[in-house]
């Protein structure tokens, strides 16, 4: 393939420019020399700078034939970004389901999608939004559906046609909240997979400053998905989780297999009334922590040598803007990694890198009150009173 040239436009004086030579020699050789770069003075070399439109000190410009990528300073996920999109030909394109109460792929709220749309597109991703009732079948150019949070039925058409598409080597995700789209549990027994009428309750979530029903995942099997979650410090939490099994004998030509669960200490709470009441207690009908909330599934298509791929996830809320935040948990990479193995665009599964971004500091009021005394009373005030001791002792001396 095509290499992939960066000039990097760092005047050279800038002591930013050691930090982006080691970030961009690490580039060049985990590619197996496949990157090249080199350094580029703005001021020395103005027709250089005019030529790709920078007008902004330490900006890079990553060029492969006749495209190019901007992004300004060399920062690991911004390069990565611009890679990813130099380097596929095309974008793969995900449709979201619609139309039966869905989080809101543009909404800006709390409990919207729009900062899921945006890593997907951040990842080179073409998002688009589908209803299925109207099409009747998924369109042909489908790298990925996905079904998140319905609030509302499927018809069986619908369902129908999921069936046929992921039977065709299509691939599909589905993020099922607890008792959301009943259909899904007859669809998903098709695949080898056990949904429950439960909802996780980890009591120990309360040690990591968490809430009861929002448990993390502390345990993944081995897959492409979670490779690298082991070593991770951002944890998965799952909001109002239910729990997904595999079948032990799934259907022939179907592998199913569980992919994360939470910790010991937690439960699938199936008496939800008790559960609302803030009573829950785990009873012997009760599924045992820990708990599987995550499961995939591979099939051999029947109408082509394509194989059928799903993920599913016992909660549509962890990708929701007021969950996703990637400086605060891990669940943006455990969503893009399982849309990407999806796709089967393996090489951009990762743990991402994570910005630094400053927060104000919220105190009480009380504790308001209190720096006012310390700086503005008590420091100013010890001051002048060693002052009048040293005044005092100088005087006793003469």
């Amino acid at each position: 393939k095509e290499p992939v040239r960066i000039y990097a436009f760092y005047q050279e004086a800038d002591p930013s420019r050691s930090s982006a030579e080691d970030l961009l020699n690490l580039y060049k050789t985990k590619s197996g020399k496949k990157i090249e770069w080199e350094f580029v003075d703005p001021d020395r070399f103005p027709m250089k700078a005019q030529q790709y439109k920078v007008n902004t000190y330490n900006s890079l410009v990553l060029e492969r034939g006749e495209r190019f990528e901007k992004v300004y300073m060399a920062e690991e996920e911004k390069i990565t970004n611009a890679l990813v999109k130099l380097t596929r030909e095309g974008k793969p394109v995900v449709y979201i389901l619609q139309g039966h109460g869905e989080h809101g792929l543009d909404s800006v709220q709390k409990d919207g999608y729009s900062e899921a749309k945006k890593a997907m597109e951040n990842e080179n991703y073409e998002v688009k939004t589908l209803l299925l009732a109207r099409e009747a079948k998924v369109p042909e150019d489908a790298s990925a559906v996905i079904l998140a949070g319905p609030q509302k039925e499927l018809l069986e058409e619908e369902w129908k046609a999921l069936k046929a598409y992921v039977d065709g080597g299509g691939k599909l995700m589905l993020l099922l909240d607890p008792q959301a789209a009943p259909g899904a549990v007859d669809f998903l027994s098709q695949y080898g997979i056990l949904l429950e009428e439960d909802i996780v309750v980890d009591r120990n979530s309360r040690l990591l400053g968490g809430d009861y029903l929002v448990p993390p995942i502390v345990e993944y099997e081995s897959h492409p998905i979670t490779r690298d979650f082991r070593q991770s410090p951002y944890l998965v939490y799952l909001p109002m989780a239910r729990s997904v099994r595999t079948a032990e004998k799934p259907p022939e030509g179907v592998s199913a297999e569980v992919l994360a669960r939470t910790g010991p200490g937690s439960w699938g709470e199936k008496d939800l009334e008790r559960l609302r009441r803030g009573e829950a207690e785990l009873n012997p009908e009760d599924l045992q922590g820990p708990v599987p909330v995550a499961a995939v599934v591979m099939l051999q298509g029947k109408e082509t040598t394509k194989k059928g791929r799903i993920l599913v996830v016992g909660d549509s809320d962890f990708i929701s803007n007021g969950a996703i935040d990637p400086n605060r948990s891990g669940n943006q990479d455990f969503f893009l990694n399982g849309l990407n193995w999806l796709a089967e665009q393996e090489d951009l599964i990762s743990i991402r890198a994570k910005s630094a971004p400053s927060r104000p500091v919220m105190l009480r009021s009380g504790q308001w009150t209190l720096i006012f005394l310390v700086v503005v009373v008590i420091f100013p005030l010890s001051i002048l009173c060693a002052g009048v001791v040293v005044v005092w002792r100088r005087r006793r001396k003469k």
